[in-house]
């Protein structure tokens, strides 16, 4: 029985930025107390000193949830805390998220739940979970601005791990995992978590999980339990998506890496989607010192550094969902984003 699935969200002021919710941050600060350290520095930023975290609804502006983490792997020198911080979670700490997971039919569909709903959690994440290959790709992107701390994304894809785990019963081992920021001095806990290889610098945040894991059954599935958190949830994505005065280049970052390789990515249909003309797109995007072109680069680079993990597919099937008119084209681009060709990212991130 789930008892928090009449709740309704909670959500900040418009006007106040992209927020997040804030359910995990007392748990981030009970990681620092438990190593005999004062935690006033954290409990007393501004933006939280009050507001309710124990809440499992209340939001809080992104910049402080950044700056949180920020604090605390400071102070810890932890090189691996997102992942203790996902290892410490209670069951449930998810809410309905987490619900729409475990009552799902099968790996690959509660990972795609988990990517769907991401949005509710933060407005900051855009999860995408892509089956092109034989294999399934769970790919986190980042639509913020400045780069999303490493503990933030390492405690990302290892929560996604965590409830894999749990809900098939299956010590499930990812085929590659990737993350876009540098390597810490100590990589051991990294590959204690994942169990498999784990690559840093890799210009994206994502996890493949091998095609007979993705379609392990659920121990938890239920399908009157999930369509009830289901409809509570696409409600509160709704809410969530409605327009804010946050930053619009983050809105667009969100649309391409949600729905690249799915529909048409071009000026004119996102200026569509957003019921505005591609002139007034694009000066809005230049006000915010960006462009389109530039903002569909960012997402196609993510995707190409997560799509090369899959030795399933070719460079040619990677070039064709992500709308090159001919893999002479994606080759060029790939190599002004990363100074290697796609082979040689390749060979250099095989395990």
């Amino acid at each position: 029985m789930v008892s928090s699935e009449a709740r309704e969200p909670i959500h900040l002021a418009r006007g106040s930025g992209p927020t997040v919710l804030g359910w995990v941050l007392p748990h981030v600060i009970a990681l620092v107390a438990s190593q005999g350290l004062d935690a006033a520095a954290i409990r007393n930023i501004p933006a939280l000193r009050h507001r309710n975290l124990e809440d499992p609804d209340v939001r809080v502006p992104e910049s402080a949830a950044q700056e949180v983490w920020r604090l605390a792997a400071r102070m810890t020198g932890d090189d691996a805390m997102g992942l203790h911080v996902a290892e410490a979670l209670p069951r449930g700490a998810l809410d309905l998220v987490e619900y729409a997971f475990r009552s799902s039919a099968s790996l690959a569909v509660g990972l795609e739940r988990l990517a769907r709903y991401s949005r509710v959690l933060s407005d900051r994440v855009a999860a995408r979970a892509e089956g092109q290959g034989h294999d399934l790709i769970l790919l986190v992107g980042d639509t913020g601005r400045t780069p999303l701390h490493p503990a933030r994304a390492e405690f990302s894809l290892a929560v996604a791990l965590r409830l894999a785990r749990e809900a098939t019963g299956v010590d499930v081992r990812p085929l590659q995992v990737s993350f876009a920021h540098g390597a810490p001095g100590d990589q051991h806990e990294h590959e204690r978590y994942f169990r498999g290889p784990v690559h840093f610098g890799s210009g994206s945040n994502a996890m493949v999980i091998r095609r007979e894991d993705a379609d392990l059954p659920l121990l938890g599935a239920d399908p009157a339990l999930s369509a009830i958190v289901r409809r509570r949830l696409e409600k509160a994505l709704a809410e969530r998506d409605r327009p804010e005065t946050g930053s619009l280049a983050g809105g667009v970052r969100r649309m391409i890496l949600e729905e690249l390789g799915q529909g048409n990515m071009t000026p004119d249909a996102i200026a569509r989607r957003l019921d505005m003309s591609a002139r007034t797109l694009s000066r809005r995007l230049a006000q915010e010192h960006t462009s389109f072109r530039h903002i569909l680069d960012e997402a196609r680079c993510q995707f190409a550094t997560a799509l090369l993990h899959d030795r399933t597919l070719s460079v040619s099937d990677i070039a064709f969902f992500l709308q090159y008119s001919e893999p002479a084209a994606f080759h060029r681009s790939f190599k002004r984003w990363t100074g290697q060709t796609p082979l040689g990212f390749r060979r250099r991130t095989a395990a």
